[in-house]
């Protein structure tokens, strides 16, 4: 079942779908806009903040991600940078979109890519990590 940390625009979705929309633990993170269309076993973490276009698609497994804590070194650090799809975008199953990145309107990402730079409009990104293929016309 779905963890009940959520906005409640997402309501409908946990309804239908097991999907997970949660805001890390900084109280200040965001949510704006919400997809058309969420397959089941996504993850929005949105203690970053993100921001959801119009008619965008996020496809099954999907996990778009605004906080990350990297270890390994001396001392653990915290990123929080803001995600933003644009309008008329699709993301594949099983994608990742990490902190920081901008995906332009109308693009496409393929199943199982993990985005780690901004994506321009009009695009369709594969491979890991995400790079442009091809130009939407």
């Amino acid at each position: 079942m779905c963890i009940k940390k959520i906005s409640r625009i997402f309501k409908k979705f946990l309804d239908r779908w097991d999907c997970v929309i949660y805001k890390s633990d900084f109280s200040d993170g965001k949510l704006i806009g919400k997809p058309a269309e969420m397959g089941a076993f996504s993850v929005i973490d949105y203690g970053g903040n993100v921001k959801i276009g119009e008619n965008v698609k996020i496809g099954y497994g999907v996990k778009i991600i605004s906080t990350s804590s990297i270890t390994g070194s001396k001392r653990e650090k915290i990123i929080r940078k803001p995600v933003i799809i644009g309008n008329n975008v699709e993301i594949g199953s099983n994608a990742v979109v990490l902190p920081g990145v901008t995906i332009g309107d109308n693009s496409t990402i393929g199943a199982g890519a993990v985005v780690i730079d901004n994506i321009p409009p009009n695009s369709i990104a594969v491979g890991i990590p995400a790079k442009v293929v091809k130009r939407k016309t």
